[in-house]
């Protein structure tokens, strides 16, 4: 398969269609940026975040202190890199470098996107990223993920979350 604009336009509507979460995940994209901006978010929509990425997640998500949730957010917003960011997060129990991906992704759905193995088998199979995805992707793996996601979201001119949901989609049920 070859990406196009036309693709990506295509999978996210079968994202939509196929993602149990998308109406929430939508109105989330649309409340969460203002509230991580303004210091109003709740650690209920920090539970929120860790539940849609991997509900697996939220039993050692929940061991963390909300006084060091509300820290390390704060932290990680502030920080001024990417990699910053991520390493901040990731000192969170539950917090990985795809939790903290998906973290950043309601922060500031227009910057970043979510690393998802699905996508990135995408995007390897295309010749985007040169390995496959590793088991535990690190905060450098995250960076070349998330550059080969804004050449190409640039390229085919859509947003990361269209490339993402269609990525997503391209990605099957392996």
């Amino acid at each position: 398969m070859t990406l196009s604009q036309q693709l990506l336009e295509e999978q996210e509507v079968v994202y939509g269609a196929e993602e149990d979460q998308y109406g929430e995940e939508v109105d989330r994209l649309e409340t969460l940026p203002p509230s991580f901006a303004d210091g109003s978010w709740s650690m209920e929509d920090m539970k929120w975040i860790v539940r849609w990425k991997s509900s697996r997640s939220i039993g050692y998500f929940e061991r963390n202190d909300r006084e060091d949730v509300t820290q390390h957010v704060s932290d990680a917003l502030a920080a001024d890199s990417v990699s910053d960011k991520v390493d901040i997060l990731t000192e969170l129990d539950g917090v990985q470098v795809r939790m903290a991906s998906a973290i950043l992704l309601f922060v500031n759905p227009d910057r970043f996107t979510v690393l998802d193995w699905r996508a990135w088998d995408v995007l390897h199979e295309n010749g985007y990223l040169p390995d496959e995805m590793p088991d535990d992707p690190t905060v450098e793996d995250y960076l070349l993920y998330l550059g080969a996601c804004w050449a190409i979201a640039n390229e085919y001119d859509v947003s990361l979350r269209t490339l993402d949901m269609a990525l997503w989609a391209l990605g099957g049920d392996e």
